[in-house]
């Protein structure tokens, strides 16, 4: 795989792989980028379609071991594999510890969608509204994807599922996890459908009426909304719900990360869905 190596951070490439790192150009291109040797192995155990790998020279063994393997079985192609000078890798590296690898891949439209489209009620859920953090979200993705959540619905204002942060949170469920994007303003609309279809949506929020998660006797669809790190939920959202819930805390405790509580959620759900 001896190829000629790019040296000039000028180079057309470089330019737009370091583009990458904008939600703008991942959504105008319907590429997006992540490093690592670990994430590159679970994007071609999950078939992902792969446009670029951008490897630091000298490459690893144990990355070049990894592609001419992934090149033989025809998952990535010979000319996507693309080797640079230290300083071109350091710029387009976003990773205080680089691993010497880069990839830019396409897009995964069947598994990340968007609309209202009301899922089916055997379908394990997980609702959250306005979760900016994109650290946050990939590791509710990956709560999701480990404990069993068929499909996780957020709202289209959260975090870019795409953000190298997500993905570096997610560690590899974004390959594998079922989403669905909802308009911000049409979610309480959504979970009156979900309502109307007999499940039930619990808000995770402290108001009148609010329960314990944990006395809760969940049914076979049953499922919960968290809501935003700094503000919560809105008012439309919890109206819309069939009731709220608490993670009961030491009072003097401040409240839970929003990934955190969405883990208990999740587990909640899953422990009760048998």
């Amino acid at each position: 795989m001896n190829k000629e190596v790019i040296s000039s951070r000028q180079n057309p490439l470089v330019k737009f792989v370091c583009g990458l790192a904008e939600k703008k150009n991942r959504r105008e291109s319907g590429l997006f980028r992540f490093d690592g040797i670990k994430l590159l192995g679970e994007a071609i155990s999950s078939d992902v379609k792969i446009k670029y790998v951008v490897c630091q020279s000298p490459m690893n063994d144990t990355l070049r071991r990894m592609l001419d393997k992934a090149v033989s079985e025809g998952r990535i192609s010979h000319d996507a594999v693309v080797e640079v000078s230290n300083s071109v890798f350091e710029k387009i590296s976003e990773e205080r510890a680089p691993e010497g690898v880069i990839t830019v891949a396409h897009a995964l439209d069947l598994l990340h969608e968007s609309g209202e489209n009301t899922p089916s009620k055997v379908e394990k859920i997980l609702i959250a509204e306005s979760l900016r953090d994109p650290g946050n979200l990939g590791t509710v993705i990956r709560s999701c994807y480990a404990l069993g959540i068929d499909r996780l619905i957020i709202t289209d204002d959260c975090a870019d599922i795409y953000n190298p942060k997500t993905i570096r949170a997610a560690m590899g469920a974004v390959f594998k996890m079922h989403t669905q994007s909802v308009a911000f303003k049409m979610l309480p609309r959504f979970i009156s459908e979900l309502v109307g279809d007999g499940r039930r949506v619990y808000a995770t929020t402290l108001g009148e009426g609010s329960q314990n998660i944990g006395e809760i006797r969940l049914a076979a669809g049953d499922c919960f909304v968290i809501g935003n790190e700094g503000h919560g939920l809105t008012d439309s959202v919890i109206r819309a719900c069939s009731g709220s819930v608490i993670i009961p805390m030491r009072e003097d405790a401040e409240s839970l990360n929003a990934a955190a509580a969405a883990s208990i959620c999740i587990w909640e759900t899953v422990r009760g869905n048998v």
